[in-house]
Formats: structure tokens, C-alpha cells, sequence
């Protein structure tokens, strides 16, 4: 991920830890997580028969758990930049493979501390542990209807490494913000006895995280956040000042005018222009965003490309694509080897996503 730390997504801004506190000895001014309701159940009462109420009503009460209606989901795999942990693993119990960070869930008010108010990931989803019913239903409701936000290629990366393929087969609805680190690559392979080497130079691995949306099989909708006015960003910097005035006095007024960012050849965009089966994507000014700092928001001046990327991703799936995309034909989720859901909890699971008849009649409307 980027190591600017001050840039995240525009819908949350990171805050200092609290500083006051009220009468209870709870910080103020944070989202304070409720305490859990404790249950009495009353002297004989019988086991209440869940699997026996409808499907649509099932359905109805895991989006009550799981769903979070008009939120955005941000997904942070990060240090906080305001707390120092407690304790950090060590290299040795790190290994080559983990990073340390914390992973934590937020949705609520924009002003957010990472170490306060987020939500670890088993405590939001210890329901689906119940059984392999509500892991079935339960996986679909929360991956499937809600939007998860990523403040960094990165931690999209993290999340779906995370998660698994199963579970990236149903998400259907994204934000990124693309940022990433400039300094990571993929250094060339040391010759070896004369064998063809796989990469013969270094490359560029900062927008690698967007291969994962190759996996996103039930992907409906897509936002992304990326500079394009920013004054780093402008396109071909090296010309002189003077063909960059004239040039952009020819393009006035034009989307793709001559002191923006050439979005067409952002690094990464194949990953987006691939995409089939949308409903919608968009693009949102970073850099305009940053500036403002309130979490408005800024559509891209250059609507030309918006519409370029519409049109290719919102064709229909070659065929063999959209077979494979069939909610029955998704990758099995982990947990329930030799499990067979039954024709109730398919109907329960089918009203959680959009099939690619409904996804193509919304994107022509």
C-alpha cells in the first residue's frame, strides 16, 4: 500500500485517540461499540425451530446481522498512524508471509481511529459459525450486499488473500482508492545454466492488487478513486512550459484536456477495462476530494473515458464466463465440504445478488 499515511479513502478520515472522557470513563467523541444484549431465556422454553420460517424471511433477518444498508464497509489491513500497538510480532513468528497488521471492519461516521472504533472480522461474522446453514446464507448476505471499501491497493490485495477465492467469487460491490507503493517490484531472475528466465527485467508491481478483480466473478458494481488533477499527475511533465500552455489552450473545454492525468494509461486500468457484466463503474477525482477533505465528492472531468470503460464493462460475459459466474457454480466455500443446501436456502441466497439479465437491463437504462 501507499506509504503516504495520510492517504485513505475520502469517506473516512483517520483521528487521534481520545483525549476526554465522559462520567462512565468512556472516550468521547467516538463511535463506542453497544454491549451485547444478554439473553434470559425463560424456564422452559423450547428450542425455536429457525430452518422452519420462510425463506424471505430468513433472508430478511441475516440482512438485519449482516448487512449494512447505505454504509460502506472500510476494510483496514494498516498500523494505526495515531496509536503505537501494544506489542508487534517478531520476524521469526512473522514468517515470509504475514504482515502484522491489524485488520479491522468500519462503517459509521467519517472521523475514525483504526485502534477505537474499528470491528475485528470474527466478532462481526461469529454468526456464521452457528452452523453450516447460517455459514451458507450468512456468506452470501454479507459479501454479496455489502459495499467494502479500500482505502489502498494493498489492502484490497490483503482482503481478498484473506478471504479466499470462495469468497471473492461473491463480492458485487467495490470501492478502491488507487494509491499504492511505488517502490515495490518484481526483480529479474538471476540467469542459471543457460534457462529461459520467466522476467528478464524488473517490473512494477504497485497496481498488482487489481488482478484480484479478475476473480470477482459476481462483480456488479465498481468506484474508483484516482488523482487526475493533481499537479504530480499531469501528463508528459517533461515537455516544456511552453507546448504545455498552447497544448492546453487547444484542448480547453475538452474532457481529455492537456493538464490532466491520462487515465487511459494508468497503470493497471487493463484490469478495470476487462471487466464484463457491470452494472456501473466510476470514477472519482482524488486529488479534488483530498482538497476538500469533508468527504465530498468529485466525478472526473474527463468524462470521455468514464463512458469508454462503461461501455466495455458493461457487456455480457462471453458465454463460458457466464456459466461459470452461476451462483451454483461458484467456488465451494470453505467450511461446508459435503454440504447440500436445499432448495429453500438457494431461493434465500438468490435474493442477495443481481443475476446478469437484471445487471445488463439496468446498465442499458
Amino acid at each position: 500500500m501507499s506509504t503516504k499515511i495520510e492517504g485513505v479513502h475520502p469517506d473516512v478520515k483517520l483521528i487521534a485517540p481520545p483525549t476526554t472522557y465522559d462520567d462512565e470513563g468512556l472516550p468521547t467523541g467516538f463511535a463506542v461499540k453497544e454491549p451485547e444484549p444478554v439473553v434470559v431465556f425463560p424456564a422452559g422454553a423450547q428450542p425455536f425451530r429457525f430452518m422452519g420460517l420462510p425463506p424471505m424471511v430468513q433472508a430478511e433477518i441475516f440482512k438485519m446481522w449482516l448487512w449494512k444498508a447505505e454504509q460502506l464497509i472500510h476494510c483496514f489491513s494498516r498500523l494505526d498512524p495515531l496509536v503505537e500497538p501494544d506489542d508487534f510480532p517478531g520476524a521469526a513468528e512473522l514468517g515470509d508471509r504475514r504482515t502484522g497488521f491489524r485488520n479491522r471492519f468500519y462503517w459509521g461516521p467519517r472521523g475514525c481511529s483504526i485502534t477505537y472504533d474499528g470491528h475485528k472480522p470474527g466478532d462481526l461474522l461469529k454468526v456464521l459459525l452457528v452452523c453450516k446453514h447460517f455459514l451458507f446464507i450468512g456468506s452470501h448476505c454479507f459479501y454479496g450486499l455489502n459495499t467494502f471499501a479500500f482505502s489502498s491497493l494493498g489492502e484490497f490485495y490483503r482482503f481478498c488473500n484473506g478471504i479466499g477465492a470462495a469468497r471473492t467469487d461473491r463480492l458485487q460491490n467495490l470501492e478502491i482508492t488507487l494509491l499504492g507503493n511505488q517502490h515495490i517490484t518484481l526483480k529479474p531472475e538471476p540467469r542459471r545454466n543457460g534457462a529461459p528466465r520467466a522476467n528478464k527485467q524488473a517490473a512494477s508491481l504497485r497496481t498488482h492488487a487489481l488482478c484480484r478483480l479478475t476473480e470477482c466473478h459476481r462483480l456488479r458494481t465498481l468506484v474508483v478513486h484516482v488523482n487526475e488533477s493533481g499537479s504530480s499527475y499531469v501528463r508528459r511533465r517533461y515537455e516544456g512550459k511552453e507546448l504545455i500552455k498552447w497544448m492546453a489552450g487547444k484542448t480547453a473545454g475538452q474532457p481529455n484536456h492537456r493538464k490532466l492525468r491520462a487515465l487511459r494509461t494508468v497503470q493497471g486500468m487493463d484490469f478495470i477495462y476487462q471487466l464484463r457484466g457491470m452494472i456501473w463503474v466510476r470514477f472519482y477525482d482524488l486529488t479534488r476530494e483530498m482538497e476538500a477533505d469533508n468527504g465530498s465528492r468529485f466525478t472526473i472531468k474527463d468524462w470521455s473515458f468514464t463512458e469508454d470503460v462503461m461501455n466495455t464493462s458493461t457487456m455480457r460475459k462471453v458465454e463460458s464466463r457466464r456459466e461459470r459466474c452461476q451462483l451454483e457454480n461458484l467456488a465451494e466455500l470453505e467450511g461446508l465440504e459435503n454440504y447440500q443446501p436445499s432448495d429453500n436456502s438457494w431461493k434465500v441466497v438468490k435474493t442477495f445478488f443481481v443475476d446478469d439479465e437484471e445487471a445488463a437491463r439496468d446498465a442499458k437504462a
